[in-house]
């Protein structure tokens, strides 16, 4: 099998290469930051196991079409119904009843999960039910945070994570794809982590406001204490989601900052982010988070 659409990850292509559909198990595991290439790895990968061809996708026989054009019969994408509102406990026993069907055409069928690790706990056990009696399907699931994910769930799936891609490489991508002015583009490989989709976002000025908060953040705690504090009154207007990116993104930046500097003053910070992230599934107070980051700060 051969992802030819996503960049870089040689060791997941090379992982893949020769693999026969049937190798993979019935659940696969892809797991990475957003902006990394998940999706484009999934459509690379039902292409390659629903590919009448040896050695697919080819790109050109029925099935392949059919799949890149999204009306595959044995192809199911589970989307959030509506936007930001989550998949559905509804819609998971919908899919697992699904895949006890015979596919159409395929000898088994593929159903991707772009984030599963936002599924709730109830969602999490009604899939690790069909992941435990695998019918004639194959499950893929895309997640940006895997310890977020049911053990039970993880420990079902072939998992595969991806890599950032080199400066070199993310620069020739920002290039062939947009056309961008070359300092523009080295402002964006420096911002994106190596990431594909985050570099295309900050060069179409999308950049999402919880990563340019962390950045802001994180200035700012080698600045003054008003300007930590101003920051952490501006992350209050951030949805429970929207915070749980921005402590993700602070944690990178503090990582790096600590890898630069071999200093580990920001270590502490770090573990408080990582302990408010793993609240969020409880529903706290986006406002309440933020107040209390603001008095860790002033008393570190």
């Amino acid at each position: 099998m051969r992802l030819p659409h996503l960049l870089g990850n040689e060791a997941l292509k090379a992982a893949l290469a020769g693999l026969p559909p049937g190798g993979l198990g019935s659940a696969v595991l892809l797991d990475g930051p957003a902006g990394i290439g998940k999706r484009t790895a999934a459509r690379d990968l039902t292409q390659a196991l629903l590919c009448r061809e040896k050695n697919g996708p080819c790109g050109v026989c029925p099935a392949c079409r059919r799949v890149a054009a999204g009306s595959h019969p044995d192809l199911f994408w589970l989307e959030e119904a509506e936007p930001g509102k989550g998949v559905k406990l509804e819609q998971v026993r919908a899919m697992r009843a699904r895949s006890f069907l015979q596919p159409s055409e395929a000898p088994f069928q593929v159903f991707v999960i772009p984030r599963a690790d936002k599924l709730n706990t109830a969602s999490q056990n009604a899939l690790l039910k069909v992941l435990e009696e695998p019918a004639s399907a194959l499950f893929l699931l895309l997640c940006e945070n895997r310890e977020a994910m049911l053990q039970t769930v993880r420990s079902r799936c072939k998992t595969f994570r991806l890599s950032p891609l080199s400066d070199s490489v993310l620069a020739q991508a920002l290039r062939a794809r947009t056309g961008a002015a070359e300092d523009d583009i080295r402002r964006a490989c420096a911002r994106s982590a190596g990431l594909l989709g985050r570099g295309l976002e900050i060069l179409a000025g999308q950049e999402p406001a919880s990563r340019r908060l962390a950045r802001e953040f994180c200035s700012s705690l080698k600045q003054s204490e008003l300007d930590t504090y101003t920051v952490c009154l501006r992350l209050g207007k951030l949805s429970r989601e929207e915070y749980g990116d921005f402590c993700d993104e602070s944690c990178r930046l503090l990582t790096e900052a600590t890898a630069k500097t071999g200093s580990g003053r920001f270590l502490d910070l770090f573990e408080y982010l990582e302990k408010q992230r793993a609240m969020l599934p409880q529903n706290p107070s986006v406002t309440a988070l933020c107040s209390a980051l603001a008095a860790f700060c002033g008393a570190a």
